[in-house]
């Protein structure tokens, strides 16, 4: 089955972390089965030159010895393991020669024997070689008599050393801890970036990024830097420019204005008053929203409830409905004025379309959640993601009677962005919007 990336974890620092100790891990084992392998073909050899050392000795004392006295001359010998018995030509092995121990018995002899493995271990002569003791051998003396070699008990190969098994322990983690070094030396840079990145989308005074470094981290960082210093040159032209455009719009409208009230026909008159304020709305609304992502306010501590309380007493002066549920757990650290005016928004929204407003907040140490409810129509579910882009209105007919121009949701919109949270809008099962205001915690206090 093939591996998708989706079932890693995320993190790039896991990942290559896990990929190097995974190569690692083959490594080490694949040298662990080498040098077990080779462990096993030195020991094996050994048995087998140890093996050959005795069935010599026996070979030549009971070759010395006549034959009627080597039943006797048995029971002298050192066997060790091994168990030596003459046998008579019809118990030989039908086994055919094969192995080294047949070949190193005749060296140390100083002439051929013929060696023949017993029973089931035909290709014990090999095995001996890799790891395992054959359990016997039947060997012809010189006259034709035959004796056989049998082992109680197979031999393995012995375990590895507690030495040597601490060592590869202590290998491993010396490696594993310089493997983690190295992932998160290389890791680290990317992750200063992105924090970095993250800090100028609510903060375009930022300090730069320290240059410093690999080369690759160091032009990576340069690169940034250079970005965000044109970011703010484009931020600061389109400041002056907004001023400037402010300022030149509102002398002719004041001019066309005063012009207006010098017309005798007061139907024409009262017209162009109102053309001359929709246009007004109209400025200072775009205005608004063009310098809205824009403000050098500080961020600081806010008191929401003190703040949620202080709008409900402003629009109880105007007449207006406003309920509050839920309280803020902590102050947030926010800009207050923007924040006053995305709720200010987001209330005289849910007032224009449904009459009244509920407020609730629901706060966790994680985000600060306020919702704006109200009991107006609600918007089409296929328009939930649309009304929030500016200048848009699903129902032109019904903003232009309330005199909006499409910027409360989107100015709204882009002051949870500034703060690293988000508008969310939906409909609610009873009838009516809800907007929620979505305030992360986390992100507050970084910024």
């Amino acid at each position: 089955m093939r591996l998708s990336w989706r079932a890693w974890p995320s993190s790039l620092f896991v990942r290559m972390a896990l990929i190097l100790l995974l190569g690692l891990l083959v490594a080490q084992g694949l040298s662990f089965w080498l040098q077990w392998g080779e462990r096993a073909t030195v020991v094996s050899q050994a048995r087998g030159q140890n093996f050959a050392d005795r069935m010599a000795e026996v070979v030549r004392a009971l070759e010395a010895t006549a034959p009627a006295e080597r039943s006797a001359a048995l029971a002298t010998l050192p066997y060790g393991d091994w168990q030596v018995t003459l046998i008579s030509e019809n118990q030989v092995s039908q086994n055919p020669p094969r192995g080294p121990v047949g070949a190193m018995l005749s060296a140390r002899l100083g002439s051929a024997r013929e060696v023949r493995p017993l029973g089931g271990a035909a290709g014990m002569g090999m095995g001996m070689m890799h790891g395992n003791m054959p359990r016997g051998f039947d060997v012809r003396l010189q006259g034709g008599q035959w004796l056989r070699f049998s082992g109680a008990r197979q031999l393995d190969t012995p375990a590895l050393p507690r030495d040597l098994i601490l060592r590869l322990a202590v290998t491993l983690m010396i490696v594993t801890a310089v493997v983690m070094l190295a992932v998160r030396q290389a890791t680290q840079p990317l992750k200063q970036l992105a924090q970095a990145a993250d800090t100028l989308g609510r903060d375009l005074d930022a300090p730069a990024l320290a240059e410093e470094g690999p080369t690759e981290t160091r032009r990576a960082a340069q690169a940034f830097n250079r970005m965000q210093a044109r970011i703010k040159r484009l931020v600061n032209e389109r400041s002056r420019a907004l001023a400037a455009v402010s300022h030149d719009l509102r002398t002719p409208l004041t001019r066309l204005r005063l012009r207006a009230e010098l017309v005798d026909d007061e139907t024409l008159r009262d017209q162009m008053a109102a053309d001359l304020d929709a246009m007004a709305a109209m400025i200072d609304a775009t205005l608004d929203y063009l310098r809205g992502l824009q403000t050098s306010e500080a961020v600081r501590p806010i008191d929401i409830n003190a703040l949620l309380a202080s709008m409900s007493e402003d629009a109880l002066v105007l007449g207006r409905r406003i309920s509050i549920q839920g309280q803020a757990l902590a102050p947030y650290t926010g800009r207050l004025s923007a924040l006053r005016r995305a709720l200010q928004n987001l209330i005289d929204n849910a007032i224009k379309y449904g009459t009244c407003a509920h407020l609730r907040v629901d706060d966790d140490a994680g985000e600060l959640r306020i919702m704006v409810e109200d009991e107006g129509p609600g918007i089409e579910p296929h328009e939930l993601a649309r009304v929030t882009e500016p200048y848009y209105r699903p129902d032109a007919s019904r903003s232009s009677a309330t005199g909006g121009v499409g910027l409360g949701l989107s100015i709204a919109k882009d002051i949870a962005l500034l703060h690293g949270g988000d508008l969310v809008l939906t409909n609610r099962a009873q009838g009516g919007l809800c907007a929620t205001l979505k305030l992360p915690r986390v992100a507050a206090a970084a910024a």
